[in-house]
């Protein structure tokens, strides 16, 4: 195989998956993605003090699985609260969200945090994506994520 270094007129670094084991590898349940617009709120949870929390804020989904969301923001900072790290850098917030998959299905209350995020900048100013991954997600929550992606793809 060729090294990255060889890999010539490739215009952006490649990232290269290697396998941990040589074992078949199953697919989850959670690769299962929408690319949809669900509407949520959500909060920010102080990582080392759970009591400190942001005031509510509004986004929607650019996509959506059973294993988290990404979303757009035009800040990646909320009142004194960062959406991924505490002052201190190396601490984490985390997210309480409150999921709208729609009249039939409700509200679903989740756990997330911040697993990555990316400046943009347009001529019309500077935006960020977000990947969030959810945390400890419930069984009837999962359920109902699950129903809503499968009519969102349209395997009803």
């Amino acid at each position: 195989a060729p090294s990255l270094w060889s890999m010539r007129g490739t215009p952006f670094p490649v990232r290269v998956e290697l396998p941990m084991t040589d074992k078949p590898r199953r697919r989850y349940a959670g690769h299962m993605t929408a690319d949809v617009h669900v509407p949520f709120r959500f909060r920010i949870v102080h990582g080392r003090d759970p009591s400190r929390k942001s005031s509510e804020q509004t986004a929607r989904t650019k996509s959506l699985n059973l294993m988290g969301l990404s979303f757009e923001t035009p800040r990646i900072e909320v009142e004194d609260f960062h959406l991924s790290f505490t002052e201190a850098s190396y601490g984490r917030n985390s997210l309480e969200i409150v999921l709208d998959l729609g009249k039939r299905l409700g509200e679903v209350d989740l756990l997330g945090q911040v697993e990555w995020y990316e400046s943009r900048q347009t001529p019309a100013g500077q935006y960020f994506i977000v990947g969030v991954g959810f945390i400890d997600v419930q069984a009837d929550v999962m359920a109902a994520m699950r129903e809503f992606l499968r009519q969102a793809q349209g395997f009803v």
